[in-house]
């Protein structure tokens, strides 16, 4: 005897048809079930617009801060903290107090990051921006593309996750209406066959 595969019996699942084993029940959660496949497909082409739009505004600020953040030495005029007890994904640099220059030749001290047990003296590249403060790196074009396609998979995950739930709460609610209903039958039936 043939087993069905996977797909004819996710096809029977969603379309009882004339079974007469399927209950209302049956027809609701494959409805779900439906639904849940429709509008998980549906969301792909609008997580895609979205990650297209999101690509466009990243892409701009790409532009934005690649034209106004400039990269600059910085002196260290005192030692870094040194990092007690390292740990999976901590921070590897601290804040230290140095002093750099900006472009047009003013001074200007400040806190910048810097590796831990940086001696002073120690030079670290830094940001800054027009106004010569302290920035974090500019955004790449690869890192606008990352961001644009976590926030698109993030949509679409989020949206199939959804239906993913409802259906998984329709099918417990349904079985456990299944359940109590097995269990009122046996009552009505049980004397029957066991004679108590």
């Amino acid at each position: 005897m043939m087993t069905p595969n996977p797909m004819s019996r996710l096809f029977r699942r969603v379309f009882p048809g004339r079974n007469p084993l399927a209950t209302c029940g049956d027809r609701i959660e494959g409805a779900v079930l439906a639904l849940g496949v429709v509008v998980a497909s549906l969301a792909v082409p609008v997580a895609g617009a979205v990650g297209s739009e999101a690509y466009a505004a990243y892409e701009s600020r790409v532009e934005v801060e690649q034209a106004n953040r400039t990269q600059v030495d910085a002196v260290l005029v005192e030692d870094a903290p040194e990092m007690t007890g390292r740990s999976e994904g901590a921070v590897e640099t601290t804040s230290v107090i140095a002093t750099y220059r900006l472009p047009d030749g003013t001074v200007r001290e400040g806190l910048v990051p810097a590796p831990h047990d940086a001696a002073r003296g120690a030079v670290v590249r830094i940001w800054i921006d027009r106004g010569g403060e302290v920035v974090e790196p500019p955004m790449t074009s690869d890192g606008a593309v990352i961001s644009a396609f976590v926030m698109a998979f993030l949509l679409w995950g989020g949206v199939s996750g959804a239906m993913a739930l409802l259906y998984v709460v329709i099918r417990f609610l349904h079985m456990r209406i299944r359940l109590r209903w097995w269990k009122l039958e046996w009552e009505l039936t049980a004397p029957d066959w066991t004679g108590r």
